[in-house]
């Protein structure tokens, strides 16, 4: 299994396109893709062709969460699949992202 995860930059606006399955054998790549994000005002995580996700992989999420608020940029997840969706309602990813996204207002 893997992941791909494609970027387009646009001004100060950076998406990350991900692809495939993010989990604990993926992660390194979702966490490199991370690692290169700087000088943006805000990051959208598309996740329209995420076919599966994992506690690691959600966990990856929350870093990326945490990661906006230290580097001070907006963070949005895009297309979420129904399945996805419910996976990060149920675990409060929402909520995170929303406390997080008020202090770096």
């Amino acid at each position: 299994m893997s992941l791909i995860i494609d970027m387009l930059k646009e001004d100060s606006r950076l998406v990350l396109y991900v692809r495939g399955i993010l989990d604990i054998s993926t992660i390194k790549t979702f966490e490199q893709a991370l690692d290169e994000i700087n000088n943006i005002e805000q990051l959208v995580i598309d996740l329209a062709d995420l076919e599966f996700i994992d506690s690691t992989g959600v966990g990856a999420i929350i870093n990326a969460i945490h990661l906006s608020k230290e580097r001070q940029f907006k963070l949005k997840l895009e297309r979420v699949n129904e399945v996805i969706h419910e996976i990060f309602d149920t675990l409060g990813v929402y909520y995170i992202l929303e406390a997080m996204q008020q202090e770096v207002a």
